[in-house]
């Protein structure tokens, strides 16, 4: 490992650490101001990653994946009971899922902003994110070279390749791609949200906040 991407693990895990302290805190403050009507005998506050109520998932390939980053906090579905695996995931979508991931919490002087712009703002404070993301264009749908670009960044701003095809190299030997799957023609294809759940939980294996 580069000496430049064990700083920005180091870096990443401490601000994991501090916003799973923070997260905790909140949690326990929180449970102790509910009613004590809501802690009776039988009564689950808990819901299991199982009971995902997300009924166009079942017999998906991304289906256990999903449920887990559900159940992580990391990626959540829509009102009307379905998560949409197969649909494209937009560039704010990703940026906040990323932030989720790895526990980067939101710029703290970006109160005025929506949650999007303030994970972008976490995100370009750490390197993970250049100038070919701006606020304005968080609606795109987002590009596979994309997703994977950032991914890269991730686990070390300054190492990534300029070229696509080893960039995509790259991803490979890291783990967060699988060896057959072709360049050339998927890194023009957009994401979909079950591609970023998966390539989210093999980077959080790489920084090895996710047990194998």
């Amino acid at each position: 490992m580069s000496l430049r991407r064990q700083r920005n693990k180091f870096k990443l895990m401490f601000a994991a650490a501090s916003i799973v302290i923070l997260k905790r805190t909140a949690y326990v403050l929180a449970l102790v101001s509910l009613p004590f009507s809501l802690f009776a005998p039988g009564h689950s506050t808990a819901v299991a990653a199982e009971d995902a109520p997300f009924h166009d998932l079942e017999g998906h390939w991304a289906e256990e994946p999903v449920k887990e980053a559900v159940a992580e906090g990391i990626v959540s579905g829509y009102a009307d009971g379905t998560f949409r695996p197969d649909q494209t995931v937009s560039r704010g979508e990703f940026v906040v899922m990323l932030s989720h991931g790895l526990h980067i919490p939101p710029a703290a002087d970006a109160a005025d902003v929506s949650e999007r712009d303030a994970y972008l703002k976490s995100l370009l404070d750490v390197g993970i994110i250049g100038g070919d993301f701006s606020a304005d264009a968080l609606d795109q749908e987002l590009q596979r070279s994309e997703m994977i670009r950032l991914a890269l960044r991730s686990l070390d701003p300054q190492g990534v390749e300029d070229d696509a095809d080893k960039q995509w190299e790259q991803a490979v030997a890291a783990g967060l791609l699988d060896g057959e799957q072709d360049a050339g023609s998927l890194s023009l294809q957009t994401a979909t949200r079950a591609e970023a759940v998966v390539v989210l939980q093999r980077l959080q294996h790489a920084f090895h906040l996710k047990e194998q």
